[in-house]
């Protein structure tokens, strides 16, 4: 019996980390492949293992997130987190960098870190309005300081850690001035930025253009990825594709319609009904949508 209760002990020791109990924010993708957001519409943290240390695409929403995010890594594995890669230049996406960095090397698009030195005085005043929120962020602005790109690459590059490939894919006026997918041929797994989403309006400002953005979906949706995940929002199919696609085809077609029939651009986000997508999230940002399908529709 003695014996029997140490093979016990033995093999529970001997368990893979993934098998652990991760939480319910944590989802597994593939093997190895790991996605976190603490809620429905928060950012996306990503956990990708390799032989040689860990990959995170993104580090979190907030610092609480971020540290949460540590936590997944240090239950998956025993490695060390040897780059951050991220898919934008936003707060929301790259606030945890100083939880990760250094060691981690941080990568992202030419423009990144000027973008993210702008924001700067801001980042703080968000990290204390949103940790406001949250009842157990005690210690979590601990050490915080902004974390800027180590590197920055122009349109393409290739990271090869261990057994996986990464392709870093710029797309342009796809949301914010350093946009990144993230493209692992092997396992057929797609970052696909914040130039989609899940159920939610997209965040259009005056840099961004439709056009690009169709041009930017059909440039990944040709990769013929088996799982997709946006910026924000649970990871899917290109499903997440065929849903912005045809809220842009409609939003285009009434702008569109209603621009011929004489209507000014006030008159026509005054009247213009989707309701074909009220179940999603971000509505006060339809306005800034409607912008942007005047822009297109008039060529502007």
């Amino acid at each position: 019996m003695r014996y029997g209760m140490v093979a016990i002990v033995i093999g529970l020791l001997a368990l893979p980390a993934h098998a652990q109990d991760l939480g319910p924010n944590v989802k597994k993708i593939k093997d190895g492949i790991f996605v976190q957001a603490a809620k429905a519409q928060d950012s996306n943290v990503s956990i990708i293992l390799t032989g040689e240390g860990v990959v995170m695409i993104d580090t979190g929403q907030t610092p609480v997130d971020s540290r949460a995010a540590m936590g997944t890594v240090k239950k998956l594995t025993t490695q060390p987190v040897r780059f951050v890669i991220h898919t934008e230049p936003h707060d929301d996406h790259t606030v945890g960098d100083f939880v990760f960095s250094p060691p981690a090397v941080v990568i992202a698009h030419a423009g990144a870190a000027e973008s993210m030195k702008k924001a700067a005085s801001g980042t703080v005043e968000r990290n204390r309005k949103q940790l406001a929120e949250y009842p157990d962020q005690r210690g979590a602005l601990e050490g915080y300081r902004q974390v800027l790109p180590n590197i920055e690459y122009q349109q393409t590059m290739t990271l090869n850690l261990g057994e996986r490939t990464f392709d870093l894919i710029y797309l342009k006026n796809v949301h914010s001035d350093a946009d990144t997918a993230i493209w692992l041929p092997k396992e057929r797994v797609l970052w696909a930025t914040a130039a989609v989403g899940v159920k939610r309006f997209p965040n259009i400002r005056p840099s961004v253009t439709i056009p690009d953005t169709l041009a930017a979906i059909k440039r990944m949706r040709a990769l013929n990825p088996e799982v997709v995940i946006a910026g924000h929002g649970a990871p899917g199919t290109t499903q997440i594709f065929d849903e912005m696609e045809r809220y842009y085809a409609l939003l285009l077609e009434r702008v569109g319609r209603m621009a011929r029939e004489g209507k000014s651009l006030d008159q026509i986000k005054a009247e213009l009904k989707m309701p074909e997508f009220d179940d999603w999230a971000g509505k006060e940002r339809f306005p800034s949508n409607v912008d942007a399908a005047w822009r297109a529709v008039k060529g502007s």
